[in-house]
């Protein structure tokens, strides 16, 4: 990253004071995070977050102001001027998007419909322009969203948050899409859906008490608009492989299932379900993440992947119904 004085300064008058004391006290003071925490008077687990929102938009928006020779707007950018003032408010003045909003005279924005509908049209055209300035803004509109402390986007324009924590409610919304689907879109799935003329399939877990299993595994066209619908409508996770959608079923299905769930099974089913969701065919349509933007940074070390490594073998998720442990076992860990 080149040196920008001007940038720099930009960059510090943005952040927040909590989060330039968070870079003061470990950078310039070398305090460790307990330290830094106690004098911030911030419980262990909010300063962690703080410091690493604070190392992230000191990156991030020194990035952007060296690519736009320190401007907020690139030059040429013709957007919405209500999204833009309110970009202005929200990403480089740090407001709320309720003061935000406040502050725009006449804003169409009071309306939720007026107000995703001007928002997925001004990303739409940032993300697609040919100048690579005005897909930084994208990129920094998505970003500081993600690492905010709060959102400044609609929930249907979301990507998912940098902090795992503030993911559940995403996480459980989607949970609770796949285990209320109706009789009409299940027989969408096994007759308007299903393929035709011998191509391949791609695969969806559907799940209801009607099946004897509580789910079934249904092969679907790998049509684009009903892949579309299925994921932005729906906001339901397609595999490619039967095996994996079958498996993620068996997952739900049990965890929906066992009414004598405690802690511990959760501790067990989230880093399963988030591994699982992201193998799906359409995890970026779902989670309105464009391909280019497909690995997306965490804000800290995952730890699914050790969590689930400790589960033991023998109780270990298989697909084979067969070899399937009794349920009442399953969240033994």
């Amino acid at each position: 990253m080149k040196k920008n004085k001007g940038g720099n300064k930009l960059v510090w008058d943005i952040l927040t004071d909590d989060e330039k004391s968070a870079l003061l006290l470990s950078i310039n003071y070398g305090k460790s995070t307990w330290q830094a925490g106690e004098i911030m008077g911030k419980a262990h687990y909010k300063y962690l977050e703080i410091q690493a929102r604070a190392n992230k938009y000191f990156r991030l928006y020194n990035e952007y102001f060296s690519a736009t020779n320190n401007l907020k707007i690139p030059d040429n950018c013709y957007i919405n001027s209500f999204f833009r003032d309110y970009i202005l408010l929200t990403v480089f003045e740090r407001k709320t998007p309720k003061q935000a909003i406040s502050e725009l005279d006449n804003s169409p924005f009071i309306i939720t419909s007026a107000k995703e509908r001007i928002f997925g049209e001004c990303l739409d055209q940032l993300a697609n322009h040919e100048d690579p300035n005005q897909q930084l803004l994208y990129d920094l509109i998505k970003e500081f969203d993600r690492w905010n402390n709060f959102r400044i986007l609609p929930i249907s324009l979301q990507e998912p948050s940098a902090f795992k924590r503030r993911n559940k409610t995403r996480l459980v919304k989607h949970l609770k899409n796949l285990s209320s689907l109706d009789e009409f879109h299940i027989y969408r799935f096994i007759n308007k859906f299903n393929v035709k003329n011998g191509t391949k399939p791609l695969y969806i877990a559907v799940l209801s008490p009607n099946f004897e299993s509580g789910y079934e595994v249904i092969e679907i066209s790998k049509k684009a608009n009903i892949i579309e619908y299925i994921s932005k409508h729906l906001r339901l996770y397609i595999f490619k492989e039967h095996v994996d959608a079958d498996q993620f079923g068996y997952l739900v299905s049990r965890y929906i299932k066992d009414k004598t769930k405690d802690c511990k099974a959760g501790q067990k089913f989230w880093p399963l379900y988030r591994k699982n969701i992201e193998m799906a065919y359409n995890y970026l349509e779902v989670n309105n993440i464009i391909p280019r933007r497909k690995h997306l940074e965490k804000a800290f070390r995952d730890l699914d992947t050790i969590s689930i490594r400790k589960t033991n073998k023998k109780n270990a998720i298989i697909s084979d119904p067969e070899n399937r442990i009794d349920k009442k076992k399953l969240w033994v860990i």
